[in-house]
């Protein structure tokens, strides 16, 4: 009898099964791998996005300090690994010509000796022969800053004094000074805020500080940073005699002097004091020097003749030699101040006094620039201004600072300057 064969299916071999998974162990590590890989180059390129826009402000900040300190001493070379926020930054200032330097800044984060991100940034700056840099909104000297209920300024700060009260700064606030005396206090500042102290307050950005107590801050915070430094003020009492010798270059007149109806002066020098009626105007041609205090009454108001084109105008109360009493400005109610309707045609309002009372801002007042590098501008209800550079400085409720970003490089008619600005279409930047 014939017998069927008997069919025998083979089992799978081991090492074949061995080698399908070696085979899928590997795609799933290659993947995994490229993978992680992904994760941490995109992580890598995201810190270095951040530090490479830290380090861009870091330069960018140490021409700012570059042509802040040129203001204040020509002989400024620059400065190498100043600690500042997330970094440091080293500026190089070398002469091109007697006139023009150039100004290399490099900002490091997070340190100078293993940087993540370095900027370069390179500009060339000149003597602007009527060019007067307003930096800030507000900047402030020794006598510091005290903001009533509802105060604003709507822009950057800075002070070498301590910062109080309730009001609220929209942009940026920095309070130079190592003593623990140094404060910012009370204030809502939107921006980033800079003191040795902050006490009480409310940043809705980065926060520098050396202590703190009492503040919420929406950004980062930086325990342990260094002080500020001061800065110079924007216009050196050279500048002021300059002024001053063009106004009388325009003719003196004998005063006390009263504008009457609607006037034009300028340049011209009144030697004594000034007092612009209720109701009347002042068109300033040119630079008006006051030997003596200035009023303006109610209702009464200060503009620019269309003559200065673009260029603003100035008012200046100074009596040499007798500062701590003469030299006063009185803004009455109501009255008001404006350009001639072309950009840059601010007037400004400059007293030398150096008393509580050197620019007296009253109710519902507004004017563009006030300047009292040697005393207290105060600014009552509901008074404005465009910018403020006093020695100390007073917001009464409701009083505010809209700063206009134009005032970085403002010019006068009539009047010579002689700040270190930066020539434009000169910046650059390396990457």
């Amino acid at each position: 009898m014939l017998m069927r064969p008997h069919l025998h299916t083979p089992e799978p071999r081991s090492g074949y099964i061995l080698l399908l998974a070696l085979v899928f162990l590997g795609i799933f590590s290659a993947v995994s791998v490229a993978y992680l890989s992904f994760i941490t180059a995109s992580a890598r390129s995201a810190r270095y996005g951040v530090a490479s826009a830290q380090a861009l402000a870091l330069a960018e900040g140490g021409v700012d300090e570059a042509i802040s300190q040129l203001n204040e001493n020509g002989g400024y070379t620059g400065e190498t690994h100043t600690v500042s926020g997330a970094g440091a930054f080293t500026v190089i200032v070398s002469n091109v010509n007697t006139n023009t330097k150039n100004i290399t800044a490099t900002g490091f984060v997070p340190n100078v000796t293993n940087p993540e991100a370095t900027k370069t940034v390179s500009v060339l700056v000149d003597i602007n022969s009527s060019l007067v840099s307003f930096h800030y909104g507000v900047q402030v000297g020794a006598g510091g800053v005290s903001m009533n209920n509802g105060s604003e300024i709507i822009g950057n700060l800075f002070s070498d004094g301590n910062i109080s009260g309730s009001g609220t700064i929209t942009g940026d606030a920095t309070v130079a000074g190592a003593s623990p005396e140094t404060s910012l206090s009370g204030i809502t500042v939107n921006g980033t805020a800079w003191a040795h102290s902050l006490l009480n307050c409310t940043v809705g950005g980065d926060a520098y500080y050396a202590s703190i107590s009492g503040c919420t801050v929406g950004g980062t915070s930086y325990p342990g940073s260094a002080d500020p430094q001061a800065a110079a003020m924007p216009i050196s009492n050279t500048q002021i005699s300059s002024w001053e010798v063009t106004a009388a270059d325009g003719g003196v007149t004998t005063g006390p002097y009263t504008v009457s109806g609607s006037q034009t002066l300028g340049p011209q020098e009144i030697d004594g004091n000034l007092t612009v009626g209720i109701g009347s105007t002042l068109t300033l041609s040119g630079v008006v020097w006051v030997k003596g205090n200035v009023t303006f009454d109610n209702n009464s108001a200060l503009t620019v003749s269309p003559t200065t084109g673009n260029e603003g105008a100035i008012i200046i109360a100074d009596d040499p030699g007798s500062e701590a009493t003469e030299g006063t400005v009185t803004l009455a109610n109501n009255m008001s101040v404006s350009g001639n309707g072309s950009a840059g045609s601010y007037p400004m309002i400059l007293s030398t006094n150096s008393g509580p009372t050197a620019i007296a801002v009253n109710n519902n007042s507004s004017s563009v620039i006030l300047y009292a590098s040697n005393g207290t501008v105060s600014v009552s209800n509901n008074g404005g201004a465009n910018e403020i550079t006093a020695y100390r400085l007073s917001l009464g409720n409701n009083a505010t600072v809209t700063y206009i970003s134009g005032l970085q490089s403002q010019s006068f008619s009539n009047g010579p300057g002689g700040s270190w600005a930066v020539i434009p279409h000169t910046y650059a930047t390396s990457y």
